[in-house]
């Protein structure tokens, strides 16, 4: 596929990036996967980080920390992440973040950063966890993207505030240093429409019940028994009604993702059917849609050297933009060379 043309005025430059905390489910598959397939055949430049450091701040024990950033290393790679096309790398393989974030934080105000909504929020989230990391989060993800000065930065409606900040903290070093960053555009992300198997109100996420959202890597077994005990609604009709029929019309979003078919057109299918067949039917559905990536999967799996080894070239191609950022950066500020 050809890329698109860039901007009027420079590349599109992308950043964007994910905390590695174990194996993706299904939501993140739909939700931000074709997102990256997408981005990395529209923009000049992809930066996909897995963001380590970022992990530190709600993790209270970081032994698996390093088999996470492989995990989510291996799914991008398995999912059809190109590294020709994308500089995949790991967050602290590449020390300028941590030193223009340190830079950064000069110019901060500590209010700006106590007003953040998601700092709060995370704050509720982990009590135990209320570190500094947690305050200057924001800081850090500014130099995440202002050290490749990108253009545009995917994100979720609740990571919206941060890049806010980011283009505020780009505007104060700008003001008092001379030019150096641009002002980063959001891309807003879709939300993914995949909810709890277990709790239909709730967005599907690994923080809640095993059984309450479908891995990337699960086995078919392990499939075949979550979806048997995906909870339903009263009544027996397959219909889509988000207001009455929550559950049923999650599992109908579920299959239709899978299958690639409209909506309407799998409720023609179980018109006669009840909940029975059709989730036996949607957990064949999903174990075959499943079954490309994770065989990618485990060959990647089974030759760690070689992700290492793109994750090793990924560091080092970004390591040539942001050190000539930190460069600049040293000398606007006045640091002796």
């Amino acid at each position: 596929m050809e890329r698109s043309n860039p901007p009027a005025g420079g590349e599109k430059i992308i950043l964007t990036g994910m905390r590695p905390t174990g194996v993706l489910h299904i939501g993140h598959y739909f939700g931000v996967i074709p997102e990256l397939l997408k981005l990395q055949n529209e923009a000049d430049r992809l930066f996909l980080m897995i963001a380590d450091l970022h992990a530190l701040t709600t993790l209270e024990d970081s032994k698996n920390l390093a088999e996470n950033s492989l995990i989510l290393a291996n799914t991008y790679l398995a999912a059809g992440i190109d590294p020709s096309k994308t500089t995949i790398f790991i967050q602290s393989h590449v020390g300028e973040h941590a030193e223009l974030a340190n830079i950064f934080s000069m110019i901060t105000p500590v209010s700006m950063l106590e007003l953040n909504p998601t700092y709060k929020e995370m704050r509720t989230e982990h009590p135990k966890n209320n570190n500094l990391g947690l305050l200057v989060y924001p800081v850090l993800q500014a130099a995440d993207i202002l050290i490749y000065k990108a253009t545009h930065v995917p994100v979720g409606k609740d990571q919206a505030p941060h890049i806010e900040l980011a283009r505020e903290i780009a505007r104060r070093f700008n003001a008092r240093f001379g030019k150096v960053f641009p002002e980063p555009k959001t891309i807003l992300q879709k939300e993914s429409k995949i909810l709890s198997l277990h709790d239909p109100k709730r967005k599907m996420s690994k923080s809640h019940k095993e059984e309450s959202f479908i891995s990337l890597l699960d086995s078919p077994e392990a499939i075949r028994k979550k979806m048997k005990i995906a909870v339903t609604d009263s009544g027996k009709e397959i219909k889509y009604d988000e207001k009455k029929k929550p559950a049923i019309s999650n599992l109908l979003t579920v299959y239709s993702l899978f299958l690639g078919k409209e909506i309407k057109e799998i409720e023609k299918m179980y018109k006669n059917s009840g909940y029975r067949d059709f989730k036996n039917d949607l957990a064949e559905v999903i174990i075959t849609g499943l079954t490309p990536l994770q065989k990618k999967y485990k060959e990647l799996e089974n030759n760690p050297e070689q992700v290492k080894s793109i994750l090793k070239q990924g560091a080092l191609n970004a390591k040539q933009t942001a050190s000539k950022t930190i460069e600049t950066v040293c000398r606007k500020v006045g640091f002796l060379a």
